[in-house]
């Protein structure tokens, strides 16, 4: 009885954590991940920094939104399919209710100067957590190879100053690591 009551209450201080991140946390899936990285690994130390990243890529592959489906796969490995299912709900939540709020204030009154300077202000703090979390990702990158991380930041100016579809970049991509899988499969 005492190990299903610890048990739950885990559950309970996860979805807390997750729902208080995603409350708060304004700008995407990406600058919550970072959030929840934080939390989970660094601080709670929940799982490690190995088992995070493999989650997180896993959840890049999977078609949908990657915060949400970063929440089930976490819910999932820390608390079974039940907490697979919750977290996920508790992922979409405050957003559901954050855009309802907006559209319906938006509606009623739009020139409203508070709210385009909450609106300008949510892009720029968004800008700012987003360039963090690039450099910190990119720290990996540049501890491995300067010349990668000089490619990837010229690859994504001349892509940005050309306003290339995405749809371009990702089939670009997708022929490159198939031309490097079939290399290396050929020559190894």
């Amino acid at each position: 009885m005492n190990k299903k009551k610890e048990k739950s209450h885990e559950l309970l201080i996860l979805l807390y954590l997750v729902l208080k991140i995603t409350t708060l946390t304004i700008g995407g899936g990406l600058l919550i991940i970072s959030e929840l990285k934080k939390t989970i690994v660094s601080k709670k130390k929940l799982i490690s920094d190995k088992e995070f990243n493999e989650i997180l890529a896993t959840s890049n592959v999977i078609p949908g939104v990657t915060a949400v489906n970063f929440a089930f796969l976490i819910g999932k490995k820390l608390k079974g399919f039940k907490g697979a299912i919750l977290l996920t709900i508790t992922s979409i939540l405050p957003s559901i209710v954050i855009i309802t709020i907006i559209t319906l204030y938006a509606n009623l009154n739009s020139n409203n100067i508070y709210f385009q300077k909450f609106l300008k202000g949510s892009k720029i703090s968004s800008a700012i957590i987003m360039s963090m979390l690039i450099v910190e990702f990119s720290k990996k990158m540049l501890k491995k190879s300067i010349k990668k991380w000089i490619t990837c930041l010229l690859v994504t100016y001349v892509l940005y100053k050309f306003n290339i579809d995405l749809l371009y970049i990702l089939l670009m991509c997708l022929l490159i690591c198939f031309a490097k899988y079939t290399v290396k499969k050929r020559f190894s």
